[in-house]
């Protein structure tokens, strides 16, 4: 995001707004760190971390307790982060709450490589529409 919009969060400074502008701030740090799907996995994944979800691996056999907090990756570009309700007793009921990154995006095309007037380019396309 730009500085100015950086600057004018960081402004702002009754009592009232400061709360606001920090979880901004943390909002736009994050945004600036993920400029791909990719780098706001990666992203998620470290904040998750740092409040106190355990990474698994799809590979190994998971160990799930009540209070756990988990996530897992799967190709760079998926998280899937749960938390284990303190009192869940097995076939109780549970909530899944979803999101996507990967949208609106550029992607470079199977077939990328394209010469115009002179120049070799990168062929992308949109996904996702634009904003």
């Amino acid at each position: 995001l730009s500085r100015a919009l950086t600057r004018r969060l960081s402004s702002l400074s009754t009592p009232r707004m400061d709360k606001f502008a920090t979880q901004a701030q943390k909002f736009v740090d994050f945004v600036n760190s993920s400029p791909s799907p990719y780098h706001a996995v990666d992203s998620a994944g470290k904040l998750l971390q740092a409040h106190g979800y355990e990474h698994l691996s799809e590979r190994d056999t998971w160990t799930i307790k009540p209070g756990g907090k988990y996530f897992y990756t799967r190709n760079q570009s998926t998280l899937c982060a749960f938390a284990v309700g303190h009192k869940y007793q097995p076939g109780n009921p549970f909530a899944i709450v979803a999101a996507h990154t990967d949208s609106p995006t550029l992607k470079i095309r199977p077939v990328s490589a394209v010469e115009s007037v002179g120049y070799q380019q990168v062929g992308c396309e949109m996904y996702g529409g634009g904003l």
